[in-house]
């Protein structure tokens, strides 16, 4: 009902066009109606015209020999017609010879006077001839096509048309909903351009808040990083200087000397881990890889773990069989499980069981792996919790029990070691830290008390490399102190020219120099003087972070006189091995 209710609004919307050709479709209906009913009738009368020539020869004969009876038969012969409604032959006299009339009383006696009217009859006047004379006249009246007849003939016509005409109707209107639906189409295709660039616009603002929020926590996490290293550093800068003016002062006793020296050293051994950790999350600790057998490493530091964790933490452990080795830093990697493990003690305050296992695992992107995880019993993390425990100094423990930087440590270690750590934790049942490192395929090696430390006691001539000039003069004089001859320059191409006019035993050189760097001269001291040991020295390196220390020791700032000795010596007792 409501499409035809729509109707006259389409029918009202239709071009003109299709209006003027339904119009001329009617128009030539009607015309086609009123030729068909002229030709028509002009066929008729040529059928009644011809049938009065055939019944005018057929009595010709009759007629010239005046045999009534033969002309009668003519006449009932055109009879078997029933369109012809009379007929009637007359003689040369026009006095009627044969005729009959389904009206009933028959045709005029006489030619000459008229038919009756039987309504819209076709008359037809023939005359009988012979030899070019005429004898006589046949008059034949027919009917004309029965009424009901026509009009089922001009209905169909008439049907037809208005067919046609409403096809044209119903295409036109068809095509003026097309139009209108293509105008819709259009205007809502320009409506979705319109909501796509604002869509657009919309998207590049978010994205920019995004940027943005994303600086905002940024600017964050580097402020409680800045803010968390002053104070950790402000600390130890007290100690240092606070012992250090009491060393300064007169007249102080040796047991007091002796106390703030080592308040000295403890505080900046702190100092100097701090800045390993920082490093170590930062991905940029100069790393010293070796084969590792992790079932070994963990077995070996059982012991560790026993007396670190203390008596009410059961440490058990599940070592796969078929857990493959490592390329790892050992120290780093030892660390980061201890860090783990003092994590998990102080989760469970009241006791309980840290659990240590390996598994191998296959990952898509990084083939072969072993997971080292560390389990615990304790109260675990929610979600908040979660999320930041890798953030630099962030911590729940009470101020001045943690840094907050264990586990970024090990973030950063496994990181910069190929790996990745994966952390669970279910609030009231424990903690998870599962940390992922690449097998490395080769067979590791059983650690020796020969590897524990170099022999001691040579001494040789050294080269020291060196740009700042407080740290180059104290590596100076404890070089002297150890018993060596040391030359010290400022600079790589110094160093290169002396290295090529004099001899010496080793070199010591900083890495991050102005001009040529300590990886750069170690590379030009190796093609000038191969069996030349070059030791390299660095507090941050961005080269030996990213691409390593090119197979050369590494000894990291600050450095103590006995970890110098101890490559100094190991350098020379390779030299001289």
């Amino acid at each position: 009902m409501r499409r035809l209710a729509r109707f006259p609004e389409r029918w009202r919307n239709a071009q003109p066009v299709i209006i003027a050709t339904v119009a001329l479709l009617l128009l030539a209906g009607i015309g086609i109606i009123v030729q068909n009913e002229a030709a028509y009738r002009d066929l008729q009368a040529q059928q009644t015209r011809v049938q009065a020539e055939v019944l005018a020869a057929g009595v010709a004969a009759a007629l010239d020999f005046g045999d009534a009876e033969a002309a009668r038969q003519a006449v009932e012969a055109i009879r078997v017609n029933r369109q012809v409604r009379s007929a009637g032959v007359y003689d040369r006299r026009e006095d009627l010879v044969a005729g009959y009339s389904r009206a009933g009383d028959g045709p005029p006696r006489r030619h000459v006077e008229p038919f009756p009217d039987i309504g819209n009859a076709l008359s037809s006047s023939v005359p009988v001839l012979i030899r070019g004379e005429r004898i006589g006249t046949v008059v034949l009246l027919s009917d004309a096509e029965p009424l009901a007849q026509r009009l089922t003939r001009y209905l169909v016509v008439g049907l037809l048309i208005v067919m046609a005409a409403l096809v044209v109707a119903v295409v036109g209107v068809g095509q003026n909903v097309l139009r209108r639906v293509n105008r819709q189409l259009a205007d809502r295709a320009e409506a979705l351009v319109r909501a796509n660039a604002e869509l657009k616009v919309q998207i590049g603002e978010r994205a920019k808040a995004e940027d943005q929020l994303r600086q905002a926590h940024k600017m964050q996490a580097l402020g409680q990083l800045t803010g968390g290293i002053a104070h950790d550093f402000n600390n130890l800068l007290t100690v240092i200087q606070g012992s250090a003016d009491m060393l300064r002062r007169p007249g102080i006793a040796e047991d007091k000397r002796i106390r703030f020296a080592e308040a000295v050293v403890e505080a900046s051994d702190k100092a100097a881990a701090l800045t390993g950790k920082l490093l170590a999350f930062a991905r940029r600790q100069p790393l010293q890889p070796e084969v590792i057998e992790v079932n070994d490493l963990v077995r070996g530091m059982t012991d560790l773990l026993d007396r670190a964790l203390g008596e009410r933490i059961a440490v058990t452990t599940d070592l796969a069989e078929s857990a493959c080795t490592v390329e790892a830093d050992r120290a780093q990697l030892e660390s980061a499980l201890l860090n783990i493990a003092v994590n998990a003690r102080d989760a469970m305050p009241e006791g309980g069981t840290l659990a240590i296992a390996t598994a191998p695992l296959s990952d898509p992107e990084r083939g072969a792996m072993i997971a080292l995880s560390v389990s615990d019993s304790g109260a675990g993390m929610d979600e908040d919790t979660l999320d930041r425990a890798f953030e630099p100094f962030f911590t729940t423990k009470e101020t001045g029990k943690g840094t907050g930087l264990g586990l970024s440590q090990v973030y950063g270690f496994a990181s910069q070691s190929g790996g990745d750590v994966r952390i669970a934790s279910v609030v009231g049942m424990g903690t998870t830290v599962t940390i992922l490192l690449p097998c490395s395929g080769a067979q590791g090696e059983a650690r020796t008390a020969d590897q524990a430390g170099p022999v001691r006691g040579r001494s040789g001539r050294i080269l020291l490399v060196e740009d700042n000039e407080e740290v180059g003069a104290f590596a100076e004089h404890l070089l002297a102190e150890l018993g060596h001859e040391v030359r010290r320059v400022r600079s790589g191409e110094q160093a290169l020219r002396l290295a090529e006019s004099e001899r010496f035993d080793a070199v010591f050189t900083d890495v991050v120099m102005p001009g040529m760097s300590g990886l750069e001269l170690a590379g030009r001291l190796a093609g000038l003087k191969p069996d030349l040991p070059v030791i390299l020295t660095t507090g941050f390196s961005e080269e030996i972070a990213t691409s390593g220390a090119g197979g050369w020791p590494v000894v990291l700032k600050p450095y103590r006189p006995e970890t110098l000795a101890a490559a100094i010596e190991q350098a020379l007792g390779a030299d001289r091995g």
